[in-house]
């Protein structure tokens, strides 16, 4: 009983691990995406970790998905 109870906490935390890793990693690719936008378009970009990629636009820092309304 132990011994189940044992591996199906190890196997959620694994889970969770392996969870938390996969979010690291995509943000990670993220804020590259951003990084690189900016360098493509030659702007000012940085990263918000729940908003996404920003672009500074009359000095004002606006999300990259509403650029083309402004624009």
């Amino acid at each position: 009983m132990r011994a189940a109870r044992r591996k199906a906490i190890a196997a959620a935390l694994g889970a969770a691990v392996a969870i938390l890793l996969g979010w690291l990693v995509l943000r990670a690719i993220a804020w590259g995406a951003c990084s690189w936008y900016g360098y493509q378009t030659n702007r000012d970009t940085r990263y918000a970790a729940f908003i996404g990629c920003m672009v500074r636009v009359d000095q004002q820092w606006i999300p990259r998905s509403e650029l083309r309304v402004l624009q």
